[in-house]
Order: structure tokens, then sequence, then C-alpha cells
């Protein structure tokens, strides 16, 4: 690899000692000068090659910390609902697909978003019983976008022997009508039933996916990914019968980025095991790592499984639900944390929220340990109490900024005006210290970070008054994504040492108005020195 220099834009830092710099030069994967242009050239000696940015910025390479590296896949490989906007174009959509199929054969739809339906009275989910007027012959099973909700037709029922005597698992719902008839509407754990009976594509159609699709991350800017796989055939969302980490290192070197494993598993001693080659290279810079205990509490909002203290202001009857024992989540905490891991917990309702960080409390309370960073993923719902607490313990919040601009438009319906005031709480959280490690939750939401930036800077007008600088949402984007994953020493800044990683934008995003900042194009991503994606 040649020792490069680069020069001729702003080289935003996010160094607080040393913000903005003129040139800075690479040797191999490392920075190993930054400063003026003539001091960078002096201390790289005379073997080095001058690249002009051309008034382009260059920043640290963007981290996405919440990302399914798994589940990305199947978006390139089964049937994709994310265009369809209305009732008729899934039905549109189906048919097309029971055409290329034979009778019998199994159909996965994806990303599903009801809310979105041009036809307000559209917006809810469909049952059984319309899919199976468009597929009486085929099982057919709908995801939607956020993962956590389900619909089967009948076909895919019998198939998974869901019928009115089926005990509904915990954690888990099986949906039933007035009358007590299954409406085929799964969430939560529930659409584990399902899941357990898709095939899997076949492994070239899997290799060819997972190419285009690091790849297209890399598009994004995306140089770092926390990287969420499902180690267990129990539990979780959207399980795979434990076949993730096999696909995993199936697919490992088609992985463009750098990956922090965040694993779920019933069991934090399994994670032990995977601490060695191919997933983890035992050394602080290596490309791949593992070190944290993921687990789930609640639901979403959008599937109105999201535990809040109080009903959905549209489904009065709805307070949401834990997907898991509290006793058994703490049961794990204790085990992970006591290994030294760190944990994970996804919270989404105000209520959940409130019982994580009591969780962490007492953990904390009960196995004091320093610079344990862990995190909740989400943290959507936060009082002003509940973000103090979170600065005390020492808790970051890894939030998806995207959420908001996939919700802005419904999110009143659904919890009422005056809880989308402690929703996605951004400044509140940076004016009280908490770390916010931004991410997309990708595949749920499109790992665009230039939408997420906008998400942050601008919430499409939605309570603005938790809008936040630029400089801080490219802090979400980069040096705290790094320091979520105890990766700050060698990422997320630019300085000398740390690994070259960079995102080059065609616009200095310091000197954007905030309606702008969406119209930032990523133009080249460098990885460990090398170029893996520049526009035409």
């Amino acid at each position: 690899m040649e020792n490069l220099v680069y020069f001729g834009g702003p080289i935003i830092t996010m160094n607080d000692n040393q913000p903005l710099i003129e040139a800075l030069g690479i040797e191999g994967d490392k920075i190993i000068a930054v400063g003026r242009l003539e001091e960078v050239k002096n201390k790289m000696g005379n073997k080095f090659k001058l690249i002009d940015l051309k008034e382009c910025a260059l920043l640290p390479g963007f981290i996405d910390s919440h990302f399914h590296i798994v589940p990305i896949l199947f978006f390139y490989v089964f049937l994709n609902l994310a265009d369809v906007k209305s009732l008729k174009e899934l039905k549109e959509q189906l048919i097309q697909t029971v055409n290329k199929k034979k009778p019998g054969e199994f159909i996965y739809g994806l990303n599903l978003k009801e809310e979105q339906f041009e036809n307000p009275e559209e917006r809810v989910l469909p049952n059984r019983f319309i899919l199976d007027n468009i597929c009486p012959d085929n099982p057919v099973f709908l995801l939607r976008y956020d993962g956590h909700v389900g619909i089967a037709n009948t076909k895919a029922l019998e198939l998974a022997e869901i019928g009115d005597n089926t005990v509904t698992p915990a954690g888990g719902e099986i949906r039933r009508d007035e009358r007590g008839i299954i409406t085929g509407i799964l969430s939560e754990n529930a659409t584990s039933i399902i899941m357990t009976k898709v095939s899997l594509p076949d492994p070239d159609e899997i290799m060819k996916a997972a190419a285009q699709a690091y790849k297209d991350l890399a598009a994004e800017g995306i140089t770092s990914i926390h990287g969420i796989v499902e180690l267990d055939k129990e539990g979780g969302v959207v399980n795979l019968g434990g076949l993730e980490i096999p696909l995993l290192k199936t697919i490992k070197d088609k992985i463009l980025q750098d990956w922090y494993g965040i694993v779920y598993t019933a069991e934090p001693k399994k994670i032990k095991r995977l601490q060695k080659p191919p997933l983890d290279d035992g050394k602080l810079d290596g490309r791949f790592k593992i070190g944290c205990l993921k687990s789930w509490l609640d639901g979403t909002l959008g599937s109105a499984t999201a535990l809040m203290f109080e009903p959905f202001s549209d489904h009065p009857n709805n307070s949401g639900f834990s997907v898991i024992d509290e006793g058994i989540l703490y049961e794990r905490m204790v085990k992970a944390h006591n290994l030294g891991f760190q944990i994970a917990l996804h919270a989404i309702g105000d209520k959940a929220n409130k019982i994580v960080i009591n969780l962490y409390k007492k953990l904390l309370g009960e196995y004091p340990r320093n610079d344990h960073r862990h995190r909740i993923e989400h943290a959507s719902m936060l009082t002003a109490e509940m973000i103090k607490d979170m600065k005390d313990l020492g808790l970051i919040a890894s939030c998806q900024p995207p959420f908001i601009n996939s919700e802005h438009t419904w999110l009143e319906k659904r919890i009422g005006k005056e809880r989308c005031k402690i929703i996605y709480p951004f400044k509140s959280l940076i004016e009280e210290g908490v770390i916010i490690a931004a991410g997309s939750d990708g595949p749920v939401e499109n790992p665009n970070v230039i939408d997420g930036l906008h998400a942050m800077i601008n919430r499409n007008g939605f309570v603005p008054d938790e809008c936040v600088s630029i400089m801080d949402a490219l802090k979400a984007y980069t040096i705290n994504g790094a320091y979520a994953a105890f990766q700050e020493e060698i990422k997320g800044s630019i300085e000398v040492g740390k690994l070259a990683n960079f995102v080059i934008l065609n616009k200095n995003p310091l000197d954007l108005s905030k309606d702008n900042i969406k119209h930032l194009q990523v133009v080249e991503t460098i990885i460990r020195g090398k170029t893996v994606y520049k526009k035409e």
C-alpha cells in the first residue's frame, strides 16, 4: 500500500484538541502525521503520493453502532416490500411472486411498512384471510420492517403447526380477533415459530448478497459496524435457529467493514467460546472483535409491543409487554457483567427503559465495575430522571436517529402529544453528558448516515427542542461509536496512530444549514488505508 498525504479540503478530525487540520499522512493502514501540509510532508519522508481533496471534506469513517449483520443479506434475496404504498400494490407484488413459485413453496416477504400506505384506512396490518385470497397454495409470511411482528397465511400457520390450541410462547403474542380466531399476526418471540420453517437461500445467493450488502454499506461512508448476531436457537427476534454464527463465518471475507460483535445468547459464557479466530482477532486493532451481550426487554412502537406505563393512544387496551422475565434477564446480566462483558439491552417504551435502568442500577450496586460502558439499545423514551440516572450509572445511549424519519408522521397518533416530548431526546441526553452512539438498526432502517445526521439535526420538525448541532451529530457517528465499543484509541477521530478509516464528503458539513445536511453526498470511503468505495 502506498504512503498517502491528503490535503486540499477541510479535514474534520473529531479531536477536540485539534479539530481542523490542513493535511494528514498515512502509512499502510495507520495515520502517521497530521497538521500543516509542509509539516506532514516532512514527517512522511520522500516516498508518498499527494491526494488533493479538491475542496471535499474528509472525516473519520462513520460507525453504525447497531446493525444486524446477517439479516441484511435476506433483504437482497427475499421479497422486499419497502416500496409498497397500498394494499393493491402488496397484492400485485405477491401475485408476481406466486407466479414465479411452485405450489407449496414458501414465500417470505420483508420490510412491510403499512404505516406508510397512502390511504389512511389501509394503515393496519393485513390478516391471514387477506393473504389466503392472494396466495391460497403457498405458505406466506410477511415481516414488518421493524422485525418484531409478522403476518402468516393459513398455509404458513399449518406448516408451523399453529392452531387454536397452540400455547403462546413466553414473550410473544399470537393475536386473535374478538371471536377468538387466530388472525395470523404474530409478534415478538412468536415470530420464531414461523421463522424456523423458512428455508435458507442457496449458498451462492448468500455470497452474492454479502458481496453487495457490504459494498452498499461502504457507499454510505460506513467503515465500522457494531453487528448484532443471535447465537441460540431459542429467544430473540427473527431467530434463525442458531444459524447466524455459521453464516457469519461463511461470509466473513465479504465484509469490508470492521466489526464489533454484540451477541444474543441465553448463556453469556458461550460468548467466551467465540472470542477467537475467525470472529475475534484477539488484538485491539483487529478487524473483528467480540465483547458484548445483547438482550431484549420489549418490542417496538410500530408494532405496539413496546412496554409502556400507560396504554397506546390508538390502542387503549394495550400497553405492550415484556418479552423476557426480569429475573431471568438479571441473571444473564450478572453472568455477563462478572465475565467482563459489556451489556446491551433493547428498551423502547418508557416503562421498559425505566426497568432496564433499574436493573443496571441494581447490577452496579451489587457488583461495582469501573468503565463497564453498558448500553441501552434504542433508549427511545426517557424522562429527565431516567437520563440523569443514565449519566450517574455511566450508561451509553445506543440510538437510531433514522427512526424519526420513519415515524414522525404517526408517533403522535400512537403515543399522544405529551409523550412525544420524551421520545428520542437527543439534545437532553447530550446536555446531561450521556454518550450517544448512533446507528441504523439496519436492515430495519436504511443505513444511510446522511439521513441519520439529518434526523438528529432537523428531526423533520418533530419535537424541535431536541435538535442537536451538526458537530454533536457527527460525534454520534464517529468518536462516540468508537467509545461505545472500547475502540476510541484506534478509531473514531483523526489522530496519529489511529486507523486510516475515512469518509470523504462533497461538502463541509460544518458550513451547511440544517436544511441542507440531507443533500450531503459520500464521495469516497477508505477502510484501513484502502479505498472501498468511490463515487463515479
